[in-house]
């Protein structure tokens, strides 16, 4: 079972007119892809949503058996796998809740047993990175992300709206760039 609706991996920052909700309402978080993966007698879905300027994997393990099934995530640095965490897991028939946030493109696999090397793993399915313009938006800018950067998206954000250039805009982290070595950078998405 998979669910109907994703959300790009936004934080939204609207006009002084329009608020977080309204966008949110409005379709501002367009869809990127639902997520599923399984192993054995388990299997995790659900759907992706916004919160913060990250994307969140949420959903459910489900297992009909009665072995251990941890849902792992694995952080991706360019074309190299970074270490396995667990997100949920079930122990026996049923299900759990998975619910963690995260940057950049990590790849998600059910695996069995209870240890932490996760050696008996089935296939993985890799998140979406939100790399995408949000539906009724586009690019407009771009910056290195820093501690500085947020604030300077929106602060340009807010100039462009309050000289008619656009009626809306977002700010988001998204890590791009090459294919090797992808930077976290401040993204500035307008709607006009």
């Amino acid at each position: 079972m998979t669910a109907a609706a994703v959300g790009t991996l936004l934080t939204l920052s609207a006009s002084a007119t329009a608020t977080a909700a309204e966008d949110a309402a409005t379709g501002a978080e367009g869809a990127m892809s639902e997520w599923s993966v399984g192993h054995g007698t388990a299997s995790a879905s659900g759907l992706i949503r916004l919160v913060d300027g990250k994307s969140a994997i949420e959903g459910e393990i489900r297992n009909t058996g009665s072995e251990c099934y941890p849902l792992v995530i694995q952080p991706m640095i360019g074309v190299w796998p970074g270490p396995l965490t667990k997100l949920a897991t079930n122990r026996g028939s049923g299900s759990a809740p998975v619910y963690r946030e995260y940057t950049g493109t990590p790849l998600v696999k059910v695996c069995q047993g209870t240890g932490t090397t996760f050696s008996d793993c089935g296939p993985a399915q890799r998140l979406p990175t939100g790399a995408t313009a949000p539906q009724g938006y586009v690019f407009e800018a771009s910056w290195l992300a820093s501690a500085e950067s947020k604030a300077y998206c929106e602060s340009q954000g807010k100039k462009g709206v309050s000289e008619g250039r656009w009626s809306a805009y977002l700010c988001r982290e998204e890590y791009r760039g090459g294919a090797d070595i992808p930077l976290l950078q401040q993204v500035l998405y307008v709607k006009k």
